[in-house]
């Protein structure tokens, strides 16, 4: 792709409609491999196109119920991708943990309290592991007239709007990994990335989040399969919220001191520990690196700080779409109302597939792109003070795209 296209800006703000139509049109090639994938797993298990889109119904009720603007977005990037609408949101309603039919665990860790170097706040990594798909990262700022709907950044398959892990315009933080088997297996209903994005869209902290998984359990619209969820979140008020989901119950705990972690890696603990009172996002990207949380399964990263100073105008995401010891992480800020395309299609990820940049390239450009999202977060914080909070979104973007093309340019990998 030449670098033009590969850093136009694609637009992830806007109506349910505007945003579905622009995902759908840059991964219509991935949209229709997967759902393709998806129907000859259910033929194999005996379920045709007609009974994929029934075993949906439940689902898509609740999201009628809840969250309708999610079914306009799915339609309209159905539509974008000429694929079946109804076959679409089957497909991302039933895709994950074999929920019509009746592992490897990913990595969440955060800190708060006297470890993290600021007066307030966490900091929040997830590192996701999977079978190798095309991942992208985009912002996520939906404008319905009908619905108060919180903007927040994450990652995704190519296929898929609904996050792995993501943080909102308050400073939540959340992400969903899987956990144990659950003997009481459940499938009507919505997996763990809808959830999570709901309570990205409409919950300010852990409290809410909260809230959010005790009603999504005793009305049963979570749907794990035959597979427990750890939830993991924290927030600018520098809470962690740690929540092991069953399909008929939950088990949360809440801290404001230390270290959590969502299962044990070897080294993990005692390296974070090394360097308490220093875990901001950058310390807890570096952890992602040892061996035993960067994998031959891991597809993408997230590590973010959760600050209480104007967190809708200064969140800074980074993202590695990759496996962290060859992919580098970008910053992606929740301001932003687009992103470049090279994110959001996969190219990036391409890149770390293998890429033939050393360890010690990546991290000079991440000091770089530090700097960058430093420099531009300061002159953020001085269009608040002037009362000009609008022109923001244009300063995050331009880092956003500048990081992307030395990415481009410093990494040739698989494209």
């Amino acid at each position: 792709m030449p670098e033009d296209d590969a850093l136009e800006p694609i637009p992830t703000a806007g109506s349910p409609e505007q945003i579905g139509e622009a995902f759908g049109g840059v991964n219509s090639r991935a949209i229709c491999l997967h759902l393709a994938a998806f129907l000859e797993t259910c033929s194999a298990n005996g379920l045709d196109e007609a009974g994929v889109i029934e075993r949906s119904q439940t689902g898509l009720g609740i999201i009628r119920e809840l969250a309708p603007w999610w079914e306009a977005e799915m339609e309209a990037l159905a539509e974008a991708a000429a694929v079946s609408p109804a076959l679409y949101k089957a497909f991302a309603i039933g895709k994950y943990r074999g929920l019509f039919f009746g592992e490897p665990e990913c990595t969440s860790y955060a800190a708060t309290g006297s470890c993290v170097p600021f007066p307030a706040g966490t900091s929040f990594h997830k590192s996701r592991d999977n079978v190798s798909r095309l991942q992208c990262a985009f912002v996520r700022r939906v404008e319905d007239p009908a619905h108060d709907v919180y903007a927040w950044c994450g990652t995704s398959d190519t296929s898929d709007a609904t996050p792995m892990m993501f943080v909102n315009e308050h400073g939540l933080a959340g992400s969903a990994d899987t956990g144990g088997k659950d003997p009481n297996f459940y499938g009507e209903g919505l997996v763990n990335t809808f959830s999570l994005r709901y309570i990205a869209e409409t919950c300010r902290d852990c409290n809410e989040a909260l809230a959010v998984r005790r009603h999504w359990t005793e009305n049963r619209y979570s749907a794990g399969g035959s597979i427990k969820t750890n939830y993991m979140f924290s927030d600018a008020a520098g809470n962690i919220l740690r929540v092991v989901q069953s399909n008929d119950a939950i088990e949360p705990q809440m801290t404001t001191e230390g270290i959590v972690m969502n299962c044990y890696r070897k080294r993990l603990e005692s390296d974070l520990l090394r360097h308490a009172g220093y875990l901001d996002a950058f310390a807890l990207s570096d952890a992602s690196r040892i061996k035993s949380v960067s994998m031959p399964s891991t597809i993408s990263s997230l590590s973010v700080d959760c600050r209480p100073e104007h967190p809708g105008s200064l969140t800074c995401a980074w993202f590695a779409l990759g496996r962290p010891t060859r992919a580098a992480y970008v910053p992606v800020f929740v301001a932003s109302r687009n992103v470049p395309r090279a994110l959001l299609d996969g190219s990036i990820y391409r890149r770390s597939m293998p890429s033939r940049a050393r360890m010690g390239e990546i991290r000079e450009m991440e000091s770089r792109f530090k700097a960058r999202a430093e420099e531009c977060l300061e002159q953020a914080r001085e269009l608040i003070r002037c009362g000009e909070p609008e022109g923001i979104a244009d300063l995050t973007e331009r880092v956003t795209a500048d990081c992307v093309r030395e990415v481009l340019d410093k990494m040739p990998g698989d494209v």
